[in-house]
């Protein structure tokens, strides 16, 4: 029984491992746990017939959900079912993508309607876990709570900006390309729902381009020298970058803050979870130099 088990298992993550673009970009606990158990949720929604926005707005309604469940903070239960409801929804948010995957439906409008879908449910963490101090700080709490959110979109542009970028340039994918400049997005589409994520698409890949602290000169460098000396450019780039996505990703990632606000309202303390995350923000200024110095020292070196 337990081999059995064991061969499930082994066939189940290899399944999940070959839908992954980079193996590289990912977090482990994508791959051992939102991945893994998100291929189930998405071969469940293929024999459902849903597409891939069917799934992402479920996620929404689970993920909305479960953040406004943590103004409950002294209901520890009622908490800790907002928090099972979070993560829930994070597992759908990789289900869909892999649906797309799956079904052949990716789309540049699937990953703005993802990453809109992710800010959205954040946002409601953000109110709900804020109301519960209203009574003891009052609405000034909502100051400290506006700081940390734009803290935290400028922590996952930038995270989001070097994990594509190293897809791009690494991985050689078109899934990683990010504009040299906003004027580049073109429209989708003239209904009026296709403005409003044309919108958001540009307001987030103009974070992204004004936030790096690679300049547009730079980036294009880079994607001559990964076209035109691959071998010398391939393994160096990744020898430099491959750990910062770590410390980008530890400082950035949505896992990072999908999890920390939990755990700080199962106790309580969501406060504290704001004035945290506003102040590890703090490490991105020595991040920021490091990434700067090494993508100077690639340049110099390869273009020399």
């Amino acid at each position: 029984m337990l081999g059995y088990l064991k061969r499930r298992y082994q066939k189940h993550l290899d399944e999940v491992l070959s839908t992954i673009k980079l193996i590289d970009i990912e977090e482990r606990y994508d791959i051992y746990f939102s991945r893994f158990y998100g291929l189930y949720f998405a071969k469940i929604a293929r024999w459902l017939k849903l597409t891939p926005t069917n799934v992402s707005l479920i996620s929404l309604f689970i993920g909305v959900t479960g953040g406004s469940l943590l103004y409950y903070q002294n209901r520890i239960e009622i908490v800790i079912l907002g928090g099972l409801l979070i993560v829930w929804a994070g597992v759908l948010d990789s289900a869909d993508g892999q649906l797309a995957r799956m079904t052949g439906q990716s789309s540049d409008m699937g990953r703005v309607i993802d990453g809109l879908i992710d800010n959205l449910v954040f946002i409601a963490c953000y109110i709900g876990g804020s109301l519960y101090f209203v009574p003891e700080y009052g609405w000034w709490i909502f100051g400290l709570t506006a700081a940390t959110g734009y803290a935290h979109s400028y922590k996952a542009a930038l995270y989001e900006f070097y994990k594509s970028e190293y897809l791009l340039l690494v991985g050689k994918s078109q899934a990683g390309y990010i504009p040299l400049s906003v004027n580049e997005i073109k429209p989708t589409g003239a209904k009026w729902y296709h403005k409003i994520i044309d919108g958001i698409n540009r307001d987030y890949t103009g974070k992204q381009i004004r936030f790096t602290s690679r300049t547009p000169e730079e980036r294009k460098t880079m994607r001559e020298l990964a076209s035109i000396k691959a071998e010398a450019f391939d393994p160096m780039y990744a020898k430099l970058n491959y750990k910062l996505l770590f410390w980008w990703a530890w400082l950035g990632g949505s896992n990072t803050h999908r999890n920390a606000a939990i755990l700080f309202a199962i106790f309580g303390r969501f406060d504290l979870f704001l004035a945290l995350s506003l102040f590890w923000t703090i490490g991105y200024w020595p991040l920021v130099q490091v990434q700067k110095k090494y993508d100077q020292k690639l340049l110099k070196e390869l273009t020399n």
